[in-house]
């Protein structure tokens, strides 16, 4: 009686914002935020906290404040940045092949901003820390998610065509089968093609104090407007 609004469709068109997310309660005010409502969720969103069809998450916040460049001179072919990669038989791969520049520790903020402009590609291991990904696609460093499963809690799922900006590969085979399928998947000028979409799209990831035209805020509430009739509940009836 206290929240009409909520009552009239048992939260069918509101959100919430939970960084973690909400897992699957026995209260049932939970089971009706966590069925009905739109959750917004911190990139990345633990598993089986996430329900694609009507939740999204947050593009994450920039650690880079200094103007964006993304020069052509690539260096660099793959890096990896620190807790990039988990402590797995990958990463033990990773830190014994030179032609990966792993770091061991965070980068000031000078040296990122070098690094990531003279990377080809940055490596992002499913389950690592991958919140680093808006600031290689504004560097022109193309994003490579080593995963096993569907990533489907990406930022701006409904907004960027990640398979157009991003390359994708599965981690059984190793270093060697990750290169080769990115040999095979990226080559020189592909590459310079994504690398220039994923700069344009970049320009979705910026969050600011007074909100900008196609920034980060905007994004997200447009994705709220798509939600609007995701979900129709009947009204719930007080006896």
């Amino acid at each position: 009686m206290e929240f009409p609004y909520w009552n009239r469709t048992l939260g069918a068109d509101h959100f919430y914002v939970s960084c973690a997310g909400l897992g699957y309660e026995s209260d049932r005010n939970l089971v009706e935020l966590k069925k009905n409502s739109v959750q917004i969720s911190c990139f990345p969103v633990p598993e089986g906290k996430f329900v694609p069809h009507k939740d999204i998450t947050l593009p994450p916040l920039a650690r880079i404040t200094r103007a964006s460049h993304a020069p052509g001179n690539r260096t660099v072919r793959y890096l990896v940045r620190h807790n990039g990669a988990k402590d797995s038989k990958l990463a033990n791969e990773l830190r014994n092949d030179s032609d990966f520049l792993m770091e061991s520790e965070p980068s000031n903020e000078m040296t990122l901003v070098e690094r990531l402009g003279s990377s080809m590609f940055c490596l992002f291991e499913d389950g690592a820390d991958i919140s680093g990904i808006g600031e290689a696609l504004r560097f022109g460093c193309v994003p490579v998610m080593v995963t096993d499963r569907p990533m489907q809690d990406l930022p701006l799922m409904d907004v960027l065509s990640w398979q157009k900006i991003a390359v994708f590969v599965g981690s059984g085979g190793g270093i060697k089968e990750m290169k080769r399928v990115l040999d095979r998947t990226c080559k020189d000028d592909e590459c310079e093609g994504t690398r220039r979409l994923g700069v344009a799209a970049s320009q979705h990831f910026g969050w600011n104090e007074i909100p900008q035209p196609y920034d980060s805020f905007y994004m997200v509430i447009y994705q709220l407007w798509l939600r609007r009739h995701t979900i129709r509940y009947p009204r719930r009836e007080f006896v």
